[in-house]
């Protein structure tokens, strides 16, 4: 199923904290492969969260790492939610 760029934070916020995986091509043009959820508020500090609208980045719990991560949604290439594998247009 494809979805464009504009759909994606929506298809990712629809998720509601259940568990993703996502692709997507990483600052250094490595691609990087994430299984992720929303609504975490577990290690938190007390830190400034660099996301903006301007910026469209979407922190994400990394599943795998443990650890707090960004997902650029504008660099995103794959979405995965309750079965269904979205391909970004």
């Amino acid at each position: 199923m494809q979805v464009s760029r504009y759909k994606v934070d929506e298809v990712i916020k629809s998720t509601h904290g259940k568990i993703f995986s996502c692709e997507f091509i990483k600052k250094d043009g490595s691609l990087r492969k994430m299984v992720a959820r929303l609504g975490v508020a577990k290690n938190l500090k007390g830190g400034k969260n660099g996301v903006s609208n301007k910026n469209s980045l979407v922190t994400v719990w990394d599943m795998l790492a443990g650890g707090y991560r960004m997902i650029n949604l504008s660099t995103l290439t794959a979405l995965k939610v309750a079965g269904v594998t979205y391909e970004v247009v």
